[in-house]
């Protein structure tokens, strides 16, 4: 008895004696012969004493309980759900007119935590969105980052090119932090009273209000807006409707899809032209798509093009056309030209893009024809080698290259090139 505690403590299915015998059969084998007899003693002890609680007693008696007659019994009541219909349409009708801004903000790269300047601020998007109307009206601005923090240039620079690709320092676009700030509170709240509510996702809570603070900073007048999770939005919508509460594990991969990753009108201008896919407005444009997808339908709505990119929806099953091809033989090739053999001629060489740079930051390439090079990039490599013979520039001229069985006029060998 002294064991069962202990136990139930670890978590064991002891709810008797008998269940926790097995528990202890090792310690009990342990003990001595006197200790064996002093806990049979105590045994003993205890099954006397519960026989005489649970033994009758001479002056109690058994109490009868009068048996009733049929005609006596009560029915037993049919209880019907409360009919919830009116009470269901009056809260979809204030789900479906409700106004929810998603708001997102892009940094350049993320400091260390000893830093004062934990982010660079530099783009901003922000959707006005409900479920009757889709989305009613957008705002998305550049923000100049202020100065760089001494030592983090290469950092941010990194950052930046391997997500959004702003330029961290001469961008004609970046506006001024305070200006931006103050053209998002029209946006949001052009009349004085209650904010709306404004969500972000969960991931990005963090930085868009840290970076919401530190571009108030050059504000006289602050505001107290508070940022909520669009997850916790989601959840809230379908406990609503559905009287249960889904998973955030599931409403996550419900807002985590790649489906509208290159749906026109999602991307800002900028990003659009230079074919970049991470978008401030392009992640708060596809948290209203997924929320269409997945809600807007539950409550009767018709999805039009405000909801959802109508001409991506229902070409939903096709596989989305953009894909990257990794090609073993021009990285080989590139590798070669950058040894110091850039004398040869390829004659499977892909043709450059003749786009202007303009406006496009480092780090982004123009995708140009594709190169109808196939095999294994070793194979082409040598395949190229030995074909350079007819590419020397006396030869040039020469629509067929030399067969290697033929000797030219003078009569000397020709050399193969892996000599």
């Amino acid at each position: 008895m002294e064991k069962i505690p202990e136990l139930r403590r670890r978590g064991l299915p002891v709810a008797r004696v008998a269940d926790a015998i097995p528990h202890c059969s090792a310690d009990w084998a342990l003990l001595s012969q006197d200790e064996k007899e002093k806990y049979a003693d105590m045994a003993r002890a205890w099954r006397a004493a519960q026989g005489k609680e649970s033994g009758p007693s001479e002056k109690q008696k058994p109490v009868c309980t009068p048996l009733r007659k049929p005609g006596m019994l009560v029915p037993k009541q049919n209880v019907s759900p409360p009919d919830m219909s009116s009470l269901s349409l009056k809260n979809d009708q204030a789900l479906l007119g409700g106004i929810f801004y998603f708001l997102n903000i892009f940094s350049h790269g993320e400091l260390p935590p000893h830093c004062e300047q934990r982010f660079l601020p530099c783009e901003i998007g922000c959707v006005k969105y409900s479920l009757q109307d889709g989305i009613i009206a957008d705002f998305h601005s550049f923000i100049s980052p202020g100065e760089i923090p001494r030592g983090f240039r290469f950092h941010c620079q990194a950052a930046s090119d391997s997500s959004h690709k702003i330029p961290i320092s001469n961008f004609e676009s970046g506006c001024d932090q305070a200006t931006v700030l103050q053209n998002l509170y029209r946006f949001i709240h052009p009349n004085p009273g209650k904010w709306p509510p404004i969500y972000c996702k969960s991931d990005d809570r963090a930085r868009v209000n840290w970076c919401l603070k530190h571009m108030e900073k050059g504000l006289e007048i602050r505001q107290n807006m508070e940022l909520l999770t669009v997850e916790d939005l989601v959840v809230g919508i379908y406990q609503q409707k559905f009287l249960k509460e889904p998973s955030k594990t599931w409403v996550r991969s419900l807002l985590d899809v790649a489906m509208w990753d290159y749906s026109s009108n999602t991307r800002c201008k900028w990003h659009e032209e230079n074919d970049i896919l991470f978008c401030a407005l392009a992640v708060c444009k596809k948290i209203a798509y997924c929320i269409s997808n997945s809600l807007a339908t539950l409550f009767g709505i018709q999805l039009t093009e405000a909801h959802v990119p109508l001409q991506d929806y229902e070409a939903s099953n096709r596989v989305t056309p953009k894909m990257v091809i990794l090609d073993a033989g021009r990285y080989q090739k590139l590798r070669f030209e950058s040894s110091g053999f850039s004398h040869f001629n390829y004659s499977n060489q892909e043709p450059r893009s003749n786009t202007p740079t303009g406006d496009y930051p480092s780090g982004v390439k123009i995708s140009g024809p594709n190169s109808n090079v196939r095999g294994r990039g070793i194979t082409r490599l040598l395949e190229r080698i030995s074909g350079s013979s007819s590419s020397v520039p006396r030869f040039s001229s020469c629509d067929t290259a030399l067969s290697p069985s033929l000797s030219p006029k003078g009569g000397y060998k020709s050399f193969s090139p892996l000599s």
